[in-house]
């Protein structure tokens, strides 16, 4: 939905249309799944729009709490009215990891990266706790290529962060090799993802973070 047919039919904030007045607004809707509406400000800003309040706030604290990483957008607004909540970030600079999917082993080193700076992350900064598993790690939560940003071949930082907390690694790692698998269309390749990361597959949590039956 256009920005301008959602406020011709909503109650949107003043302090929302004070900061989009004059910016060029534009709607993103490629590899977002979750059912909120996503706009691109001035491609340095998003503004994201939901009914469910409860994503979006936590969101805005895994970014507060990590902003000193560098790899997380930080927050310029979030406000609640009527039946939306609204909260616009910064833009991260760099393009989603679906970009590199063409070639696998570049991939495979910067998911590897990936993983290395979200694990490396020092847990005393976060007091929210993965929702979906137990540990002292912080995880993504949500470790799928199209969350994890690239700018000039490296890494340069995560999104879609709700899900994100302490919690076990693999939590990540099943998310990681079940989005490589899936946008590369083949697991041709996945015995060298685990190999690079190190890892050995575990069925059992595998199937149990990606809730996939045996």
């Amino acid at each position: 939905m256009r920005f301008t047919d959602f406020i011709n039919k909503n109650n949107v904030p003043n302090v929302v249309l004070e900061f989009t007045k004059n910016r060029k607004v534009r709607a993103i809707t490629k590899y977002h799944h979750s059912g909120d509406l996503v706009y691109d400000i001035d491609n340095m800003f998003i503004l994201k729009i939901s009914t469910y309040s409860r994503r979006l706030l936590d969101e805005k604290i895994i970014n507060d709490q990590l902003e000193s990483t560098n790899l997380f957008s930080k927050s310029v607004i979030y406000v609640e009215s009527d039946k939306y909540c609204y909260y616009i970030k910064t833009k991260l600079k760099g393009t989603s990891l679906i970009s590199k999917i063409n070639n696998p082993k570049l991939l495979i080193k910067l998911l590897k990266e990936a993983l290395e700076l979200c694990h490396g992350i020092n847990p005393a900064l976060v007091n929210v706790r993965n929702q979906e598993s137990i540990g002292d790690v912080f995880v993504h939560g949500d470790f799928c290529l199209p969350n994890i940003l690239v700018y000039r071949k490296k890494v340069s930082g995560f999104i879609d962060t709700s899900q994100s907390g302490l919690g076990d690694p693999w939590v990540d790692y099943a998310w990681c090799i079940w989005s490589f698998e899936y946008n590369l269309g083949t697991n041709e390749y996945t015995n060298d993802l685990l190999e690079t990361l190190g890892i050995t597959f575990d069925e059992e949590k595998y199937n149990y973070y990606t809730n996939i039956d045996d």
